[in-house]
């Protein structure tokens, strides 16, 4: 009984979840530099991350599967026999009753992305007037054309402004929200200091990781490694400065200094943090990349 009540109360609680996920099968979540607020000043790379996903079929699925555990525990109740065969019909009978088929869509296709359905709303607001600003897709990391939204489906695409850009961008905060065939994405806010970096703050190395990024995400190899070298010449053991240095020099298709830097990030993680450590799941895949290209 215990158990057939905590079940109760499982699917209680997704019940109430799901009556708090949205029924239209696509959302978008904005974020602006990893956040959804940011402070930036106006010679400042500003990165825009829009992801699609269809969140009543994810909450579907997580029904689906919570049917199925519950499953597993019925039948081994039974095999036990610590619930009776009526008990567990019922239970079962219910549990396949409530299954939920999740609806898919689609966005794009293979010879017009989804990304070219993106529209931004900007609104000011200070005075709550609509403006536009200098927002460019970047070309990295690359997105299928085709979204198909399942339950599995989570497809991203980067934006940005460059440093040059947000000159153009008067001061104040902005309220910034994607849209995609009439569906608005979360607001972000970004909120745009009355002034320039001075000097000291453009060569800390939070900004220079920043901007080294926007340029990797711009697909610019030589920016890269330039901003790459700047943190590297603060701080010659910097994990960010090595793997951005790797990254610079992999979208310059100079694979052997690629490996050499990123091998050279990988024995300085070891240097940091132990023999026994694990080094980023990221910098391995990178270099075993790098050796599929090398052919070795």
């Amino acid at each position: 009984m215990k158990k057939i009540l905590s079940y109760n109360l499982l699917i209680g609680f997704i019940l109430f979840f799901l009556a708090g996920a949205s029924a239209q099968r696509v959302n978008i979540n904005l974020r602006i530099n990893e956040n959804t607020e940011a402070i930036v000043f106006q010679n400042e790379a500003v990165l825009l991350d829009v992801a699609v996903f269809n969140k009543k079929a994810q909450a579907d699925n997580r029904w689906n599967q919570a049917g199925e555990e519950r499953m597993k525990e019925l039948d081994e109740l039974l095999r036990q026999g610590k619930i009776k065969q009526e008990d567990y019909d019922r239970e079962k009978a219910s549990i396949e009753k409530s299954k939920r088929v999740p609806q898919s869509t689609e966005l794009g296709s293979a010879t017009s992305s989804w990304t070219s359905a993106i529209s931004w709303k900007v609104m000011n607001t200070a005075n709550r007037n609509y403006v536009d600003i200098p927002v460019k897709l970047l070309k990295r990391p690359s997105t299928d054309g085709k979204a198909v939204l399942d339950a599995n489906g989570y497809y991203i695409a980067c934006y940005g402004i460059s440093p040059e850009d947000m000159r153009s961008v008067g001061p104040g905060t902005y309220a910034i929200e994607c849209v995609i065939n009439n569906i608005p994405s979360n607001a972000a806010v970004l909120k745009v200091e009355n002034s320039t970096m001075d000097a000291a703050k453009e060569n800390s190395e939070p900004v220079l990781l920043r901007t080294g990024q926007y340029y990797w995400h711009a697909e610019n190899g030589i920016k890269t490694v330039e901003y790459a070298d700047r943190i590297l010449a603060k701080n010659p053991s910097s994990l960010d400065g090595l793997s951005l240095k790797g990254d610079g020099q992999l979208l310059q298709r100079s694979y052997q200094s690629a490996m050499e830097t990123y091998n050279k990030a990988v024995i300085e993680y070891y240097k940091q943090n132990g023999a026994n450590s694990e080094p980023p799941e990221y910098l391995l895949s990178m270099i075993d990349i790098i050796r599929k290209e090398l052919g070795q």
